[in-house]
């Protein structure tokens, strides 16, 4: 195959295949000729339910593969296997994982992993970005799996495929494992009965909410307008000074997510937003991995509330789960939390 021109500016100017017979798995990724190698097959070791099936909405392309950069100085060539790169970034953060052919088994919790690449293009200035998605399957808690993206760069394919990993790893995978438990100890979660209704039988549901990512262009402008010491602050208030708490995105935007709330489905939130350096707000929000336009507008109009403060991104995960009776997951949980 012939080589293709992304850009004509900047030192990785074009990209050349690194061909691979057919029966490998060849294919191409956007703009970026990349030779895959081996698709997901069935292990004999693990039972037929246990083999993660992408999810149809998930734009993962494969998990492991090559590509041949190509500049005016030289040519080279990066090889990725995103289940050795994920199983490497969960090791580092304490995870236990089992790595099979193309996806990883937190045996701890169940969980079982599958990463794939979505995308990747060069950077003008050097280096490439990248987008993989991760999909995460648990037997009692999501059986059918859900995915999110990570979009990171790097100097290289591996070191941006790392990024992405550790983030996700700190944002989402947290509140994952959080959400096999009982009683979450490291998230904020709020909680709400639903009583019988029209045969409905009573139900528990629970928002599980992570980490709040923090990114702002003149923290001065927060710290002055701190809450004055001896005044209390309460969870899911606006907070003045533009101080919050892991609540405010979720409770400052409730009504677009009450029908996700009051269902009885698994639900992973991604929340983003932006102000940028013009004040304009931007959002982006997903569920289970798809776009949810009603969460994104109504993300936007809290940013529409902050104080001044110049660029400013917040991000954050979020769980909406039916708090399960199970034992067998009730003792899972309980596990983690020894």
């Amino acid at each position: 195959m012939r080589p293709r021109l992304v850009s004509d500016t900047g030192p990785l100017a074009k990209f050349q295949d690194s061909v691979a017979p057919e029966e490998e798995g060849q294919r191409e990724l956007g703009y970026v000729p990349v030779s895959f190698l081996s698709e997901v097959k069935t292990v004999p070791s693990l039972h037929k339910r246990e083999v993660p099936q992408r999810l149809p909405s998930n734009p993962g392309k494969g998990s492991a593969g090559s590509t041949t950069f190509l500049n005016a100085e030289k040519s080279w060539v990066e090889s990725f296997n995103l289940v050795s790169l994920l199983a490497s970034v969960l090791g580092q953060r304490g995870h236990a994982v089992r790595s099979e052919e193309s996806w990883l088994v937190h045996e701890p919790s169940g969980f079982i992993l599958l990463p794939q690449i979505a995308g990747f293009q060069p950077l003008n200035r050097g280096g490439v970005s990248t987008t993989t998605t991760i999909q995460t399957n648990h037997s009692a808690l999501v059986p059918d799996g859900i995915f999110e993206y990570q979009h990171s760069s790097g100097n290289d394919l591996e070191e941006s495929f790392r990024k992405g990993f550790d983030q996700w790893a700190e944002t989402d995978f947290s509140v994952l494992l959080e959400a096999l438990k009982p009683k979450p100890e490291i998230c904020t979660a709020l909680e709400k009965e639903f009583p019988e209704k029209e045969g409905k039988p009573a139900y528990s549901r629970r928002a599980v909410l992570g980490t709040v990512l923090h990114w702002v262009q003149s923290p001065q402008a927060v710290a002055e307008r701190k809450t004055p010491e001896g005044e209390k602050q309460t969870q899911g208030e606006h907070c003045e000074g533009h101080e919050f708490c892991p609540c405010c995105f979720l409770t400052h935007s409730f009504e677009a997510f009450r029908e996700l709330f009051e269902d009885s489905g698994f639900y992973g939130l991604r929340l983003l937003a932006i102000r940028d350096e013009n004040g304009n707000p931007q959002a982006d929000c997903r569920v289970n991995g798809t776009d949810w336009d009603k969460g994104a507008e109504a993300l936007r109009r809290y940013v529409a509330i902050w104080p001044a403060a110049g660029f400013e991104m917040r991000k954050q995960y979020v769980v909406l789960q039916t708090i399960d009776k199970d034992p067998l997951l009730l003792a899972r949980g309980e596990q983690l939390s020894t």
